[in-house]
This record gives structure tokens, C-alpha cells and sequence, in this order.
């Protein structure tokens, strides 16, 4: 039988982009007798909290938000088809401990502990909340039109000249991808010594992405975050990167009715690999446990 592996998988990922959605989801699977490609094996600690978030999947409800000074985690044997075994340890890192890293420049302890241990990083984006780039002009705007606010657009009858000072606050102007990719640079200094590392970037709610036709995961992230995935295309010494889309819900919480009228969770929830080729919800986590 093959040696189990001992993995330590950390998810990463701004507010609200599907972290926990996507631990409930895959909780509820390994419990399914309908789920024939992951079981658990064994089980220390307390249940309770990554069973509460099965249930809220599975309820169709958004699971509670981690709180930023919260200690859960995952820790379980799991056993995978074909691969074997795996003692798997996912500790539920909180989005706003990854938001203090990229706009405050401060490591969380936990965060930092959770992340200088990992052997993988599952990195979660939500594609209605990008917060995209901000033309300095418009925050130009907001400081003449709105002290201590942000707006919108510029008016068209507001001068703005290169040399005038503009206020640059990260929490209300910086982008995600510039987020993301200071977050990777931080990263790579903690993995300095065991390069490369695996980094799978999951784009949940994967269902309310639509286009005709509609894109693979990895178009998706060449059209919306083409920053973020040059830096790990330039980087394969530092990360083994992959790219998924996964729906841990299986459609909008907003019409629960038709969402659960679907089935068990089994039945609603869905992946696609880079290029678009249907998959498990477990894949994502098999792959960073095992790689390609």
C-alpha cells in the first residue's frame, strides 16, 4: 500500500471568496456513500465546527465567516482513489488576516505559522468580487467631490494634474490582482528553502461565470487576472501552479429553492481543471497533495 502522505494544505483567499463554502462541501462528499473517490479513514478532534459547515452547504446557507482570531482546522485521514491514504491537516485561515497582509504589511501569527508549514496553498477568488484597478484621476475626484470617501467616476469638468497630491489608502484603492501578487511575494519568502511549492488558484462560484462560450478556468484568469497569472507563469522555480472552477454550492444561494430542489450535495456541486474538462470538487485538494 502506498505511504501516506503527509500534507499540511493551507487555503488562502480574500473576504468571501469560498473558503469555508468549499471545506463544507468537501467535508459533506467524504461523508457520502454516493462519493466514490475520497472516504475518510480516521478522525482526531473536534467535529463539530467543519460539520457545521457541511450542514450550512448543504442547507443551501452561507457558512459563518472566519473569525480573524479563530483556531479551526481540518484534521483527518482521508483515503483517495486511486492514490491512497493522505493525513490531511487544513487549518480555516481567516480572509481578513490575508487582507491585513497585503494592505497593512503585517504577517497574523497564525497566518504566518499556518503558511511557513504549508506543503500547499489553495488560493481562493470570488469572480464578482474583484476589486479592479482605480485610475488615480478618479481618486483625484473623490478627494475634491467626497472628503473621506471614494468615488466612482470623475466628472468631467474636474481638472487633475500629474503633480497634484492624491491620498492612497490599500484598504479602499488597491486592486485584487495587486493584492494577490504581493501576497505570492510574501509567500515565496517563506518557502525559500523548498522551492517549488504547489499553489493552486480556485475560482469558486464558478456557475455565475457565464460567456459564450464560456471561458476555461485559465481564460478566465487570463482575461480578468492577467497580472496574477504572469507572476506565476514567470515563477514556476518558486510555485507548481494549477487552475480550477468550482462551484462548492452548485448555483446562487440567492434561489435556495431551485438550488436545493437540485439534490444532495453530491449532485449540485461541480469543477472544471484548467482547460474546462469537467472534474471532482475533490480534485483541487488531490492535486496539491499529489501534484499532476
Amino acid at each position: 500500500m502506498t505511504e501516506p502522505a503527509r500534507p499540511r494544505l493551507v487555503f488562502l483567499g480574500l473576504p468571501r471568496t469560498g473558503k469555508s463554502t468549499f471545506l463544507g462541501a468537501f467535508w459533506a462528499l467524504i461523508q457520502s456513500p454516493f462519493e466514490a473517490s475520497v472516504r475518510e479513514a480516521s478522525f482526531s478532534g473536534d467535529r463539530s465546527y467543519v460539520q457545521r459547515l457541511a450542514d450550512q452547504v448543504a442547507r443551501g446557507e452561507e457558512p459563518d465567516r472566519t473569525a480573524l482570531d479563530a483556531d479551526e482546522e481540518l484534521a483527518v485521514e482521508v483515503y483517495f482513489e486511486p492514490e491512497g491514504p493522505a493525513d490531511l491537516l487544513i487549518p480555516d485561515t481567516s480572509g481578513e488576516s490575508l487582507r491585513v497582509l497585503a494592505e497593512r504589511r503585517i504577517w497574523y501569527p497564525r497566518l504566518l505559522a499556518a503558511c511557513t508549514d504549508a506543503t500547499a496553498i489553495l488560493v481562493f477568488i470570488h469572480p464578482e468580487r474583484l476589486r479592479v484597478p482605480q485610475r488615480i484621476v478618479v481618486a483625484a475626484a473623490g478627494e475634491q467631490t467626497a472628503p473621506g470617501g471614494h468615488g466612482e467616476s470623475a466628472p468631467d469638468d474636474v481638472e487633475f494634474h500629474p503633480g497634484d497630491a492624491v491620498r492612497f489608502q490599500a484598504q479602499e484603492h488597491a486592486c485584487t490582482a495587486a493584492e494577490l501578487i504581493d501576497v505570492f511575494e510574501n509567500l515565496a519568502e517563506c518557502w525559500s528553502d523548498r522551492r517549488p511549492i504547489r499553489v493552486g488558484v480556485v475560482i469558486s462560484a464558478w456557475d455565475r461565470v457565464g460567456g459564450d462560450p464560456k471561458p476555461t478556468p485559465y481564460e478566465w484568469m487570463a482575461a480578468r487576472l492577467p497580472g496574477v497569472l504572469a507572476t506565476l507563469e514567470s515563477n514556476r522555480d518558486v510555485a507548481d501552479f494549477e487552475v480550477f472552477g468550482v462551484s462548492a454550492q452548485g448555483g446562487a444561494l440567492e434561489d435556495r429553492d431551485e438550488l436545493l430542489a437540485k439534490g444532495e450535495i453530491c449532485d449540485r456541486v461541480f469543477a472544471e481543471d484548467r482547460d474546462g474538462r469537467a472534474v471532482s470538487l475533490v480534485d483541487p485538494i488531490r492535486w496539491a497533495i499529489w501534484g499532476s
